[in-house]
């Protein structure tokens, strides 16, 4: 027996991507790879998750498994994951028929996002220039304070940006969801389910408000993407672990 990683679940009719093979059960399919003989850093085993399911995805529909999950051998996969939740995976895969995902992030300039904070409250423009004038010491609790409010009024820019970006890319896609900031400097992380034929259009939205936001952010834009943030995990977790 020779112990497989799964990667994601696709039609029957595809053809999986290279380096791996179908294992087809009806009219599903799991994509795996024989497990290699020889241990492989985990980052590299993460890398290569990612490549084969967007190697995949870039030709068909694919429903990705959570990585690491590994099965004893091809019968495994077949009694044990394709078979019993054949319904379930069948009408999820159904759902994403001919979608990608777009994911679209955007990372604050920060002494632009400062600007803009100081120029849109008199408090804290105010506070600011209080705390400049004090000595070290004598400012420790004002310097707390300007702290609180400066993050207060980020996390409201943030909000009234992460609203903007969905107003204008949402209705483009057939679904959205926001996903928390990757990193301090992050204003938006959201990922659109959008169909192949869309993709054109919301890369040329993604571009025009690249370009009217860039004074204040950067935006990153990835895809297209299997679409992981529109899988229900209980997929992954219904599988075997080796």
């Amino acid at each position: 027996m020779t112990e497989v990683h799964v990667f994601g679940v696709m039609g029957a009719r595809a053809t999986a991507p290279p380096t791996t093979r179908a294992i087809v059960d009806g009219d599903l399919a799991a994509i795996v790879q024989d497990a290699a003989s020889t241990r492989v850093a985990a980052a590299q085993l993460l890398r290569a998750h990612s490549r084969i399911l967007e190697a995949a995805a870039a030709e068909a529909t694919v429903l990705p498994v959570r990585f690491g999950t590994a099965m004893a051998d091809d019968a495994a996969v077949v009694e044990q994951f394709l078979r019993p939740q054949h319904d379930e995976l069948a009408a999820r895969l159904a759902a994403l028929e001919g979608k990608v995902q777009l994911t679209v992030k955007a990372f604050y300039e920060e002494e632009a996002l400062l600007r803009g904070v100081v120029a849109a409250s008199p408090s804290i423009a105010r506070l600011r220039e209080r705390v400049r004038a004090l000595p070290e010491a004598a400012g420790y609790y004002e310097r707390i304070r300007l702290g609180e409010l400066v993050g207060a009024a980020v996390e409201r820019a943030r909000e009234q940006d992460a609203a903007l970006v969905l107003a204008r890319l949402e209705p483009l896609a057939a679904a959205a969801l926001r996903e928390p900031p990757s990193t301090p400097d992050c204003a938006v992380n959201a990922a659109f389910l959008v169909e192949r034929g869309q993709v054109d259009a919301f890369s040329r939205a993604v571009s025009a408000l690249g370009a009217e936001l860039a004074e204040r952010m950067r935006l990153r834009y990835l895809g297209p993407l299997p679409p992981y943030s529109f899988t229900d995990d209980e997929t992954a977790r219904e599988a075997a672990w080796a």
